[in-house]
């Protein structure tokens, strides 16, 4: 068992009243490589029977929030009922006291310091923590993408409007970019004024993987700091922030941790805290003390101790095995309609540069009218995307999802062509 996971658990024991009935007890995984065990449907079948089911639509848009798995609904009903009795006891007297065991729980998955993960709301208030709060001057560059995440692109349009920094912007090409032809990109933006670079470890648009490392070690060797978008990789690909040598990250605890909605979290390498200035107003802006950037005053701390049990689950079921099971579904639907000359993917198909979601428009069909005939005609749910050199549909599935549920969108898509 994970060091973390019994830790918690006795924390558990010791607040009786926190205490929810876990059904993760139930989740014992077999002794298989992660490869191997990803094919195995009686397995998947346990892991979905611990998230709620709907009757009325499949899924396919988990890209934007996951559901959390039933006991960490439990936990958020349950705790968010025991504040209410008696809120400012509950919330300030009692519940804090499981916060920083939640803080070193998504601490040891990021492989760094307790003292350096805050947690927030959303990806975009950890974000706009960053580009408005880390010291720039007039003339100092950034380095950012016109295909990151569309809150992260008007925030540092408005800070170069505001205390006139320049922005560059590196334009990807999606399929037709290789890694070595992205790399480049990004190094061609790079000038002695460049101070930070703003970079997005898997593309929201169409779910393709940039070779983050390569480019955050050019970085470094130029001396510019790295802020790391993981909203789409934690929880699913390896974010270590040690091996990834980032000063910044940040994510979402609502996607592929399943966490309550909404969670986020901010990660900030020590020795960068005391230079970045906290969103809300702190007694003491520019301490080296990671928790400057919580001084929100009320929170929802219902909220951030459900958290517990989603990184229990997510230490149980193992990031690997989840991201192997998620390439399977995604190799098993894609390969089905990879023939049909209609479809385009507009995500490269390549296991390193992709890993469950995709992108893909029909010829001749609005991505919007393809959106709308999948769920009227189909009860299946996607979304549409309409960004720089991104247009389709975004299909993403999770591990609640079943091959059923992948074989009914190919069988739909067959009949819309």
């Amino acid at each position: 068992m994970h060091s973390w996971i019994s830790r918690w658990q006795q924390f558990l024991l010791e607040h009786p009243s926190l205490a929810v009935s876990s059904q993760t007890d139930a989740l014992e995984r077999p002794s298989e490589t992660a490869e191997a065990l990803a094919a195995n449907d009686g397995f998947w079948k346990s892991v979905r029977a611990q998230y709620p089911a709907s009757n009325q639509f499949i899924n396919l848009n988990s890209g934007a929030v996951s559901s959390s798995p039933l006991n960490v609904e439990k936990a958020f009903i349950s705790y968010y009922q025991l504040a209410n009795s008696i809120p400012s006891y509950y919330i300030f007297k009692f519940m804090e006291q499981g916060r920083e065991l939640i803080r070193e729980g998504l601490a040891s998955l990021l492989n760094c310091s307790a003292d350096e993960v805050t947690l927030l709301r959303n990806t975009t208030e950890a974000l706009n923590n960053l580009i408005f709060g880390i010291e720039l001057r007039e003339g100092d560059e950034v380095v950012a993408c016109k295909q990151d995440y569309s809150k992260a692109v008007s925030s540092w349009k408005q800070r170069a409007l505001r205390d006139k920094i320049q922005v560059a912007w590196v334009d990807l090409a999606g399929v037709s970019d290789n890694n070595e032809q992205i790399v480049a990109k990004y190094v061609a933006a790079f000038t002695p004024r460049t101070k930070v670079l703003h970079l997005t470890h898997v593309i929201n648009w169409n779910g393709q993987t940039l070779p983050v490392k390569a480019i955050i070690q050019e970085a470094k060797k130029r001396g510019i700091d790295v802020l790391l978008d993981g909203a789409h990789s934690f929880g699913l690909l390896e974010t270590d922030m040690a091996a990834l040598g980032c000063d910044y990250f940040v994510t979402a605890l609502h996607k592929w941790l399943s966490g309550p909605i909404p969670s986020a979290l901010l990660y900030v390498k020590k020795e960068k805290i005391s230079t970045v200035w906290p969103l809300t107003s702190s007694f003491t802006p520019q301490s080296n003390k990671i928790r400057k950037f919580e001084e929100l005053s009320i929170q929802l701390m219902p909220n951030i101790l459900a958290l517990g049990f989603a990184i229990e689950f997510y230490l149980q079921l193992g990031r690997e095995y989840k991201e192997q099971r998620l390439r399977y579904l995604r190799r098993l639907w894609t390969s089905q309609l990879a023939d049909i000359d209609a479809i385009r993917f507009n995500t490269p198909m390549e296991e390193e540069r992709c890993c469950v979601i995709v992108n893909l428009s029909l010829a001749d069909r609005e991505p919007s009218t393809l959106e709308s005939e999948l769920l009227e005609r189909f009860k299946i749910h996607v979304t549409t995307v309409l960004w720089e050199n991104m247009r389709g549909i975004r299909v993403t599935p999770n591990v609640y999802n079943t091959p059923d549920d992948l074989q009914r969108f190919v069988e739909a898509m067959r009949q819309i062509v």
